[in-house]
């Protein structure tokens, strides 16, 4: 049986322009995405609701959230103002939108409310990729942007410990 990427090669046009770092990014991405759901959601009809009660529950104790936030910040403003980038999430809800360029643009610094920014950007990622918004053989230039998602879903896993696969002495 071939691998799913060796699959995507030689099936899907320009799939064999997807290079390994591309390729892994994404599995990760997928990975801690299917965790973080499994686990922080599970069992709510709308996730993106719940994405706020996670934020308030995890938001003090997460790790790395100004590096994450820094990351993003720099893809998705330029000059003071957000960019084409940030529109390309599509953050169609107002609401998430303003929050999520509240927190870009320093305008908004509470730590729940920056956690659930950023959740929202992930959830955003999670939306584009998984609904075809973004062209598999054109994601090459995401890799970053995934890799931070992934960041992002380690730290909030750990600062909430409600993970079923807790691997503590």
């Amino acid at each position: 049986m071939i691998s799913t990427k060796e699959w995507i090669s030689r099936n899907i046009r320009d799939g064999d322009k997807i290079n390994s770092e591309t390729y892994q990014s994404i599995a990760d991405f997928c990975v801690m995405w299917a965790l973080f759901e499994g686990t922080e959601l599970h069992g709510f009809d709308v996730a993106v609701d719940e994405l706020k009660n996670v934020s308030n529950r995890v938001a003090y104790s997460i790790q790395d959230i100004d590096i994450l936030l820094a990351f993003w910040v720099n893809r998705y403003t330029s000059e003071s103002t957000t960019n084409e980038k940030f529109e390309q999430l599509n953050l169609s809800h107002q609401p998430h939108k303003d929050l999520v360029s509240q927190v870009l643009l320093g305008a908004e610094k509470n730590r729940e409310k920056v956690t659930h920014a950023l959740l929202l950007i992930v959830y955003r990622l999670r939306n584009n990729l998984f609904h075809g918004v973004k062209d598999i053989t054109q994601i090459s230039g995401q890799i970053s942007n995934l890799t931070t998602a992934s960041a992002l879903l380690k730290n909030v896993l750990l600062a909430s410990g409600r993970y079923i696969f807790l691997n503590q002495e």
